[in-house]
């Protein structure tokens, strides 16, 4: 399960569009939130200078070890 402040990698399982346009990105889970389609991520993303975090669904995102980053 992933939590607030865990490192992620964008791996998009399911068809969705902010899992596809950001596909093998990397960064931190900054907030969750339930919806109706199950617990929302929002992450924020390393490249993304704007500072906006985008919201993805839990099986478009996977853990990234400590010695990977």
């Amino acid at each position: 399960m992933i939590r607030e402040g865990d490192r992620v990698r964008v791996v998009p399982r399911e068809p969705s569009p902010p899992a596809q346009k950001f596909a093998n990105q990397k960064g931190y889970v900054t907030m969750t939130s339930p919806s109706i389609y199950g617990p929302l991520l929002f992450v924020q993303l390393d490249n993304n200078l704007d500072g906006i975090d985008i919201a993805f669904e839990e099986v478009n995102l996977e853990e990234v070890p400590p010695l990977e980053d």
